[in-house]
């Protein structure tokens, strides 16, 4: 019968600031008992394998936890607004007495510097369609919303000036959010094009 093998600790000096070799610092009586290491390597061992449990039961929540996340968008984002739109109904009491009902949601962004024609594009069309309030001008800092002219103005007079200001519009998300949701409701076309648009319709739940 083979004989077990004890586990081999493997371990190195600790370095100080220096980058020197510094020796174990087990107190200041010393010496230190052969107890005192064998404990403290057992502590050590102890407490690697917890980080170890750790680090996997941390891993398998954020498995469940995008698991779950799009079983959740499938079930409200799909299958339930799917289905209450076969049943022909917008809102309805379950008999386990959830109230569930569906509602149209819309979010709207710019699209990301790396689709640069198209965010021009959606500037533009804002501004051209008389929403340019919601256009923030940037030229290394902060304009009022709306100052299209001026922002416009001030990068040309850089220029003549020999600088090379960086200067850019933005929409916040929430702002456009909202007047694209007022605008669709009115029945304008938004060139979807040009935006990011989340056009969905919603299930909301609510236990009775």
């Amino acid at each position: 019968m083979a004989t077990p093998v004890e586990p081999t600790t493997i371990c190195a000096p600790a370095l100080t600031d220096a980058g020197q070799n510094d020796p174990f610092d087990y107190g200041s009586d010393g010496d230190p008992d052969g107890a005192v290491v064998a404990q403290a390597f057992a502590e050590l061992d102890h407490l690697t394998l917890l980080a170890e449990r750790a680090i996997a039961a941390r891993q398998r929540a954020e498995e469940a936890f995008e698991k779950a996340k799009a079983a959740e968008k499938e079930l409200l984002e799909r299958r339930i607004p799917e289905l209450l739109e076969k049943m022909r109904l917008s809102k309805c009491t379950t008999s386990s007495g959830i109230d569930v009902s569906v509602k149209r949601e819309i979010r709207a962004s710019l699209p990301g510097h790396d689709r640069a024609d198209a965010r021009a594009g959606a500037i533009r069309w804002l501004i051209e369609k008389g929403h340019g309030g919601v256009v923030k001008n940037r030229v290394q800092i902060d304009l009022d919303r709306g100052a299209d002219d001026r922002a416009d103005a001030l990068v040309a007079d850089l220029r003549a000036r020999g600088f090379e200001p960086q200067a850019f519009k933005d929409v916040h998300a929430g702002t456009l959010s909202a007047l694209v949701r007022e605008l669709m409701g009115e029945g304008t076309v938004v060139p979807r094009e040009n935006f990011s648009i989340f056009d969905q319709r919603v299930a909301k739940l609510v236990r009775k």
